[in-house]
């Protein structure tokens, strides 16, 4: 029944969400070694009021299922505005394309992924990125907007500047949408849709706790390697 998986999600995002607020525990249990693969690096974004270590689980499959890089970009969110995020992932990115000697991929969570978008789409950014993967971006923002600090508000309000100039035209590089059913963060959950691109909406989590579900990270992996062979 709906109510129920409504509750569950609930019940998983609240459990998961202290989880987070608990990452120097998660220090203490070492990352794998990388990979042996031979994919091409990926950059992971957090988003507002995240952290570099939520991202540890998801980065944690990449290397298991034989990722040579991951990196985990980390900013301080609570004072960061739109474009600084994305000086952040300008920063990370360049210098990881250019040791790569080729395009990346790029992964976004939240406002990471509005970021992320930002800076392929509109600020040159699809130069350096081979695929983009979305986990949950408020791409045509979302109803709760006002509860973020007043220098985030152009960035996720529905009817605000970057919503409607990221939403002109097509993906310049191939995009893949992972979102909750039931997100109560970006909402209505529809918002976090890309029009014209693929999306795997993923049941029984919440907003952040994609960044922990086993389907999320299967799909984030089927996106990144959507077009390899053998």
């Amino acid at each position: 029944m709906p109510k129920r998986d409504i509750l569950k999600a609930a019940a998983t995002e609240t459990l998961l969400t202290v989880r987070a607020g608990m990452y120097p525990l998660a220090r203490l249990r070492p990352m794998p070694k990388p990979g042996a693969g031979t994919h091409p690096p990926v950059l992971l974004v957090h988003g507002y009021l995240g952290h570099r270590d939520m991202l540890r689980p998801l980065a944690r499959r990449l290397y298991t299922e034989g990722w040579p890089t991951v990196e985990r970009l980390g900013y301080r969110s609570t004072v960061a505005r739109l474009e600084d995020v994305v000086d952040h992932i300008r920063d990370a990115a360049v210098p990881l394309a250019e040791a790569h000697g080729g395009p990346i991929d790029l992964v976004g969570h939240s406002l990471g992924a509005v970021a992320s978008r930002a800076w392929i789409k509109a600020l040159g950014g699809d130069r350096y990125v081979r695929r983009f993967v979305s986990l949950g971006g408020p791409h045509a923002g979302t109803s709760w907007y006002f509860l973020s600090p007043p220098w985030l508000h152009e960035a996720l309000k529905p009817d605000g500047p970057w919503a409607r100039l990221l939403n002109e035209g097509p993906e310049p590089v191939p995009t893949t949408v992972v979102r909750a059913r039931y997100d109560h963060q970006v909402f209505p959950p529809q918002r976090a849709r890309i029009d014209g691109v693929h999306e795997v909406v993923i049941g029984g989590y919440g907003h952040n706790g994609m960044l922990w579900s086993p389907q999320a990270h299967a799909a984030v992996i089927d996106a990144l390697t959507e077009d390899d062979v053998g």
